[in-house]
């Protein structure tokens, strides 16, 4: 009887991503994500983080699905606003990005950017995800910072 094993050459796992976090930042544990980070300083109503998704999806799906989803999401939050998207390329690999806001209750402004990065793999498309967001009085200030941060991004298959 014949074996499967995953990862393989049959089954591929999906691409490896690392990301350099600064001094002040620390690793956390995000139930479906790849990897997350925070600022780990108290103080501010709202931790600037980065969570690094991974997902698997049919052969047919693309980058503008993937932020048509994502502005159905903005758009359903107060004062939801959708940059347009822009082209990156970081070591080698290319992104498409795009920032949103929006008005939280709680926080105040909320400001995420997001890089999408694709590639096609037989019969699906492995997608990364990299969302970095800064909310409260210190967007401004914390946007600068998940910019530098996001710019250290490593895909690799």
């Amino acid at each position: 009887m014949p074996t499967l094993k995953y990862p393989s050459e049959q089954f591929p796992g999906p691409p490896s991503v690392t990301v350099e976090i600064p001094d002040g930042w620390s690793p956390v544990r995000v139930p479906g994500t790849l990897l997350a980070a925070r600022r780990a300083e108290k103080g501010g109503s709202f931790a600037p983080n980065l969570v690094v998704r991974g997902f698997t999806r049919s052969a047919e799906f693309t980058i503008g699905r993937a932020l048509a989803e994502l502005k159905a999401f903005v758009t359903e939050r107060p004062d939801g606003e959708m940059d347009e998207p822009f082209e990156v390329e970081i070591d080698t690999v290319p992104f498409v990005g795009v920032n949103v806001s929006w008005t939280d209750d709680t926080v105040g402004d909320v400001v995420q950017a997001h890089l999408f990065a694709g590639a096609r793999r037989g019969q699906v498309v492995d997608l990364i995800q990299v969302t970095g967001s800064v909310g409260g009085p210190e967007v401004e200030a914390e946007y600068g910072t998940i910019q530098e941060l996001m710019q250290t991004v490593r895909v690799t298959r």
